[in-house]
């Protein structure tokens, strides 16, 4: 065998499993990107320990997204904890705010506080926007609402056009006066409203997988499609910044 082949297999061993891991990744990427959460984590988990560093933060960095969208927070900080260990700097500010997630879902607030701060106190970061957004949702959660409005008044000003902005959608009821906590009556979050059955029972279905008590309420024109019956607007109002947080706009609705 001539050295010029020779050199030739040795290449093709060396390249061909790279590129097929990048389009591996990219498969992944997009599985994400669609919703596809499960197939993420069940086709990663053999995977996360075989890739080179800095592929294996991106890898990491899918999967505990992937497992923080499932509301497998103990998994999703492990895969950010590894980032964090990790030597390479490259994704390590978005493992920091995935890590800060996990602590918001379950309730961690301060923790989730110290590291939101961190990361909005660094000049060079380019994710301001988002993190103001869940302070936001931090002081809400909190039952600070004033602190939480004063958050996203400063979203609005520094960053007008930032995709965060559609995110509050849901929160302009907060303020309104049939939406006190003195109101006994009963409560829920809206999140669709179809002509489609078929469409309603789908974000339905969808809603009631992710273990919320969703349900369609006959609207004449169409269909609502709401999660909870909560006795007080403070549930209902933790209730749809938990849903806005996986992605679903959201009203609260008396």
């Amino acid at each position: 065998m001539g050295k010029s082949r020779f050199f030739l297999i040795i290449l093709t061993i060396l390249i061909i499993p790279a590129v097929g891991w990048s389009d591996d990744m990219d498969s992944k990427k997009v599985d994400f990107l669609q919703g596809n959460y499960r197939r993420v984590i069940f086709e990663s988990q053999s995977q996360a320990s075989l890739a080179k560093a800095e592929r294996s933060d991106e890898l990491n960095y899918i999967l505990g997204l992937s497992y923080l969208k499932e509301a497998k927070l103990e998994q999703a900080q492990e895969c950010f904890k590894l980032i964090l260990a990790g030597p390479s700097h490259k994704f390590k500010p978005q493992a920091e705010l995935g890590l800060a997630d996990t602590y918001l879902v379950g309730a961690r607030f301060q923790e989730a506080e110290n590291i939101y701060n961190k990361l909005i106190a660094d000049e060079s970061n380019n994710m301001k926007a988002a993190i103001l957004y869940r302070l936001s949702q931090l002081e809400f959660k909190r039952g600070n609402q004033q602190r939480g409005d004063d958050y996203l008044s400063k979203l609005k000003k520094d960053f007008p056009l930032s995709p965060e902005l559609r995110l509050t959608r849901g929160l302009a009821l907060i303020n309104k006066p049939a939406l006190t906590t003195a109101n006994t009556g009963e409560f829920s979050v809206q999140v669709g409203f179809f002509t489609s059955i078929s469409n309603a029972t789908n974000l339905k279905d969808k809603l009631l997988a992710r273990n919320y008590p969703a349900y369609l309420e006959n609207a004449g024109s169409g269909y609502r499609v709401k999660v909870g019956h909560l006795k007080t607007s403070n549930e209902a109002l933790i209730l749809g910044n938990k849903l806005s947080h996986e992605g679903f706009q959201t009203k609260i609705c008396p």
